[in-house]
């Protein structure tokens, strides 16, 4: 008689074949109105759009879990001050929100390890009204203890996909161009990835779900002259590429250069771009103009407004409605359409 085992993964491989061509997925993304700083949640098509959380001071840059069962962001929990920003985890309802972090200072960036247990956070810690201690830090989820990984200045954070790497946004003194740098998940080898250019700040890293690829925005720098000295500021133009993981292969995709973006996000499993962003340079002299949502398709280059709603919009992150573990009777549940079929397969 056939193994039980190899039974339920043939059975869950020709699952997987029949639901392909329905695969979905949804958004989160966090946004600010009237002084208020919500996150929501919204299908990948731009229907069924739900506010999860609403809090009166900064909250933001939130990412789903690899199981697509809960979400991470961050809260500046001392309003006192507003420069302390914690980390929260809440349900992907709302519900069971809770904090797992307690610091006095400003965290920038995290990102869920690809098993979902840890998170990593890029932060300055506060002593005073002085910073003196920043880096990367780990933080297990279950326990809610951090380690450190790096005294390094960062930014923006993304995990790879086989979770032996982190590629983070380098903030280094006396250097006006930002730039990537990857560093081992243990902390080791941190090294610049690909060259620094001149007059260009780069951010936004995204690795690619298969792990080959990696997506940023990038941006001319211009200097400004003004009673007071020189101001160094983004040109107004912004390039939004691809690169192997290798640090080869550019591509710039044909996305306008006058979108002004706050976020960048995979979707459809690598196939598409998902996009935050101010479509046009003069957004700032009018008042009225917010941020939206757009899908950029990798194949046909064409680009889709997902949401027309007012809000500004900040921070995105896309997970599939078909989530499920790479081992596929191992790590965490199968799940299919159970944020919008309200059903859950299980093994």
């Amino acid at each position: 008689m056939p193994n039980l085992r190899i039974l339920q993964t043939i059975l869950i491989f020709t699952i997987l074949v029949c639901f392909s061509a329905e695969s979905s997925g949804r958004i989160v993304f966090s946004a600010q109105q009237n002084k208020n700083f919500g996150i929501y949640v919204i299908d990948d098509d731009g229907s069924g759009l739900t506010k999860i959380s609403s809090y009166a001071q900064r909250q933001g840059q939130p990412r789903w879990s690899p199981n697509g069962k809960q979400i991470a962001f961050l809260r500046d929990t001392d309003l006192s001050n507003f420069v302390s920003l914690n980390t929260y985890i809440m349900d992907v309802n709302g519900r069971n929100l809770h904090r797992i972090s307690d610091v006095k200072g400003h965290t920038y960036g995290l990102a869920f390890s690809p098993v979902g247990a840890k998170l990593i956070l890029s932060k300055t810690l506060n002593r005073g009204a002085r910073a003196n201690s920043f880096g990367l830090y780990v933080l297990d989820i279950r326990t809610a203890t951090e380690t450190k990984r790096s005294n390094i200045l960062v930014r923006e954070v993304d995990w790879s996909p086989d979770g032996k790497e982190i590629i983070f946004v380098h903030i280094e003194f006396g250097v006006i161009e930002k730039n990537f740098w990857i560093i081992n998940a243990d902390g080791t080898n941190p090294h610049p990835w690909i060259p620094i250019k001149k007059n260009v700040n780069r951010g936004k890293p995204r690795w690619s779900p298969n792990g080959q690829q990696i997506l940023f925005v990038e941006t001319d720098l211009q200097i400004v002259e003004h009673e007071n000295g020189i101001l160094i500021k983004p040109a107004g133009t912004y390039r939004y590429i691809i690169r192997d993981a290798n640090g080869g292969g550019e591509k710039i995709l044909d996305i306008p250069r006058s979108w002004t973006p706050n976020a960048v996000s995979w979707m459809d499993h690598g196939k598409a771009i998902l996009i935050c962003a101010f479509d046009d340079v003069d957004h700032l002299n009018d008042p009225d103009r917010s941020t939206q949502l757009y899908r950029y398709d990798l194949a046909t280059k064409e680009i889709t407004q997902l949401t027309h709603s007012l809000e500004h919009k900040m921070d995105i992150d896309w997970v599939s409605d078909h989530v499920y573990a790479v081992d596929l009777l191992g790590k965490y549940p199968l799940r299919w359409g159970e944020l919008k079929k309200k059903r859950v397969l299980t093994k």
